[in-house]
């Protein structure tokens, strides 16, 4: 199979796990609210760190994707607030200037900054394992 048809199929692949999890991000919190949004983190937190366990990029690169569509979706929940009335209290204070902004922020938390500490943290465990002979 050529090169390039397996990299659309990849990025095809990617794109429906993205759109799938942020699917399933709207259902978890219409159906068990808070609680089911927080199990869903963990779900695909697992995902993530097997994959790195594992050391599987396309384990990880599928984990981020669902990530990506985690966040978004929560972004998205400000949408299903009909006007300023309902908006939680931490979200008043913030400046509709900046929203974008803050959200922007939120998605690099999720897609960015703890991905990057979980794959150092298990790296250095992996290595010092390796040093002490430990090996898997």
């Amino acid at each position: 199979m050529p090169k390039g048809l397996i990299t659309a199929l990849w990025l095809i692949w990617l794109a429906v796990i993205w759109f799938l999890s942020l699917v399933l991000h709207a259902m978890a919190f219409s159906m068990g609210g808070f609680e089911w949004l927080a199990i869903l983190l963990g779900i695909f937190w697992l995902v993530y760190l097997v994959g790195l366990w594992l050391e599987e990029s396309r384990i990880t690169d599928t984990a981020w994707a669902m990530l990506l569509g985690y966040a978004i979706g929560c972004i998205r929940m400000l949408d299903t607030l009909p006007n300023e009335q309902e908006y939680v209290n931490w979200l008043r204070f913030i400046p509709k200037s900046i929203l974008g902004q803050v959200a922007l922020a939120f998605i690099l938390i999720f897609v960015g900054v703890l991905p990057i500490i979980a794959t150092n943290i298990i790296q250095s465990h992996k290595a010092k394992n390796r040093v002490l002979g430990r090996d898997d």
